[in-house]
């Protein structure tokens, strides 16, 4: 494992495009090609209680999974994510190291208890164990540090900085990372998941492979960026810029050819990335999904999308249903 390694999580992440109805083919396809490119971590989507049983990346069990991995995987490291929300810790099997080979579990800060229960779960069943608190800028760095203490304990893989909304700027990881990094046993890696909202990804990544640090790090990344709102740093981007000034490793070729076989085509029909409706949720530290479902239903200009953003009250910026933003849209229209 190197000091610096990216993650691409397209299977996941990207999911949330085309509500992860990937064919079978091309989910072995992409998990194949994306080991041959070099890719240090793959995140083949989630496990969710909710799930199918074919042509998707939302699995039921962990044994579901084993069907799409390719029997040479080199160095490369499995995962899914579990959301303490939408799978049960007991309905983890035991890892049997021919499926993958770490969980990510991911958590809003309201939910640490739960996930700390699932967390355990995973390592009791012998996978890894990579803990994904969202919203990290939510916590206060005391509140952060309190929290990573309890992480710790656990002896996690890893533990990644999640720029959930798009708007973390390279001084804010730093002042997270100083935490982590001062808790964290030296063998755990730490890693970054961003959003472009700002279109600061691509900028945050750049300066992380520059940090100075003896830490492993991961840098997630998606292929062309898939992923809900703004989307993920793309993972051609950060692979390219890598090659460029650590040397060569990754194969982009393979990388652009996952990106115009599987990808295009579903953004020739649901296209994400940057928008002025996401910057301003960014800008205002709001939940991206304001923008997301409201343009959904109504055809909203830049200028009202920021006046309506200011009347969601302070408490509610990172909590997001789809009612809620309509049942708010609507009061705002019948105020003016």
């Amino acid at each position: 494992m190197d000091k610096y390694n990216i993650l691409d999580c397209t299977l996941r992440d990207g999911g949330y495009i085309n509500k992860w109805k990937f064919h079978d083919e091309a989910i072995s396809d992409i998990i194949e090609r994306l080991i041959n490119a070099g890719l240090d971590f793959v995140e083949v989507g989630y496990l969710n209680n909710a799930g199918a049983v074919c042509d998707t990346t939302q699995f039921l069990t962990v044994p579901q999974i084993r069907q799409y991995l390719p029997k040479q995987r080199g160095s490369c490291i499995l995962l899914a994510m579990a959301d303490v929300q939408q799978y049960r810790p007991e309905d983890l099997t035991p890892c049997t190291g021919d499926s993958i080979d770490g969980i990510r579990v991911v958590f809003y800060k309201r939910q640490v208890e739960e996930a700390m229960v699932l967390a355990r779960a995973v390592i009791e069943n012998g996978y890894r164990l990579f803990m994904q608190p969202m919203v990290t800028i939510d916590y206060t760095i005391d509140e952060y540090a309190a929290l990573v203490k309890r992480i710790a304990e656990l002896k996690p893989y890893a533990v990644s900085i999640v720029d959930s909304f798009g708007y973390m700027i390279k001084e804010d990881f730093r002042r997270y990372f100083k935490v982590l990094d001062n808790i964290l046993l030296p063998e755990t890696m730490i890693g970054f998941h961003s959003h472009n909202n700002m279109n600061l990804a691509f900028l945050t990544a750049q300066d992380l492979l520059e940090y100075s640090t003896n830490r492993r790090l991961i840098i997630d990344s998606s292929l062309y960026g898939m992923g809900r709102g703004a989307g993920n740093l793309n993972t051609e981007l950060i692979t390219n810029y890598y090659n460029m000034v650590l040397g060569q490793k990754y194969d982009v070729n393979q990388i652009l050819y996952l990106i115009s076989r599987y990808i295009m085509p579903i953004y020739q029909e649901r296209q994400w990335g940057y928008s002025p409706y996401l910057f301003i949720t960014g800008l205002y530290h709001y939940h991206p999904n304001y923008a997301c479902y409201l343009l959904e239903d109504y055809d909203v200009t830049v200028s009202e999308f920021e006046k309506f953003i200011h009347t969601v009250p302070e408490e509610m910026k990172t909590k997001c249903r789809k009612e809620y933003v309509i049942e708010m849209y609507r009061k705002y229209k019948g105020s003016l």
